[in-house]
């Protein structure tokens, strides 16, 4: 495999959309982040980078005139062909460059890139580019995967040890990828200092899948974890508190 292979959901043994089968608390977690995050913003176009099979795509059409999915893999963006082929206003684009966004400087007003930081161990470049397609006061939307979320704290704090400020690698193999998947975890932190470097100002953060536990999970209603959720989204962001940070930053 080319060391900058970057189309890991192409894997013929791989089935990503199943991945979600039994995640809909984790789903609906951020959607509600979404929405929270984008609530009375209107986009003529936004991007779902690395958006998969449009999981979050829909969600981006109730704010934005146009949406842009992009993804390196073929095989989830002819899954979101069919899931969206009634609807005119989104375009697809296959992307196989690493760290590149396909876009035009200043012609994106939203880029949205969700589960995506995770495969980046080194995210500086990719986050430099995303800088310069965002149209002037545009926003980005990044989710990401943190190293600094409450358990993992403990378990730092258990050994004596800070959280780290660098990322930490979960697994070579994670969902049924192949082994050379990269598979990371970052510190939100300094996610947000890396991407005020490259210009962007913080606008809001958010922690997300606060309650992404098996027995909350067995022993509580969907309903009921989602509006715990909601309550406690914006209150534990100030200390990153879940599994998922999700940032708003602005040009």
């Amino acid at each position: 495999m080319p060391k900058d292979k970057i189309n890991f959901y192409d894997d013929t043994k791989h089935f990503y959309e199943d991945f979600w089968i039994g995640r809909d608390y984790e789903h609906f977690s951020e959607v509600l982040a979404l929405r929270n995050m984008l609530n009375k913003k209107h986009f003529k176009v936004a991007m779902d980078f690395g958006g998969g099979y449009g999981r979050l795509s829909d969600i981006l059409l109730d704010y934005s005139d146009k949406v842009i999915l992009v993804d390196p893999s073929t095989k989830q963006l002819n899954i979101a062909k069919d899931k969206f082929k009634n609807q005119k206003n989104i375009e697809y684009v296959l992307i196989n460059k690493k760290n590149y966004i396909p876009a035009k400087d200043n012609s994106i007003d939203l880029l949205l890139m969700v589960r995506v930081s995770h495969h980046v161990p080194d995210p500086t470049k990719l986050f430099k580019d995303i800088y310069r397609v965002i149209s002037p006061n545009g926003y980005a939307l990044i989710e990401v995967a943190s190293n600094a979320h409450f358990i993992s704290r403990l378990k730092q704090y258990s050994k004596f040890k800070a959280v780290p400020k660098t990322p930490i690698k979960v697994g070579s193999v994670a969902n049924g990828l192949r082994d050379e998947t990269p598979f990371v975890n970052h510190n939100p932190e300094t996610i947000i200092s890396e991407l005020k470097d490259c210009g962007f100002s913080l606008e809001k953060k958010l922690s997300v899948s606060n309650f992404r536990n098996r027995f909350l999970k067995t022993h509580f209603r969907l309903d009921q974890l989602l509006r715990a959720e909601k309550i406690t989204q914006n209150q534990l962001a100030k200390i990153n508190f879940g599994p998922s940070i999700f940032i708003l930053v602005k040009k």
